[in-house]
């Protein structure tokens, strides 16, 4: 399932994190929620970060293997719409 067929909430929400992952790679242009964190220039150590911040700001726990596991905006914002509230 992608975001494509997914609710206004999951859009959102991938649109949320792609601003995250550009605050924590310290990019120029916003990546599109397609992107892979890692393709995007991510590794172990802007993860963590990320991960640290998505959690906080969406009030789901989101852990660096999910992360890896989802590399994209888009998947990751169905993994966070799964998860139960902090």
């Amino acid at each position: 399932m992608t975001v494509d067929s997914a609710t206004e909430e999951a859009r959102a929400i991938a649109v949320r994190i792609a601003t995250v992952f550009k605050e924590v790679l310290g990019a120029q242009d916003m990546p599109d929620t397609s992107s892979g964190f890692l393709d995007i220039g991510g590794d172990s150590l802007t993860a963590a970060r990320a991960v640290s911040l998505i959690s906080s700001q969406l009030g789901v726990r989101i852990t660096v293997r999910d992360l890896f596991r989802s590399q994209t905006p888009d998947s990751l914002a169905l993994v966070a719409l799964r998860r139960p509230a902090a």
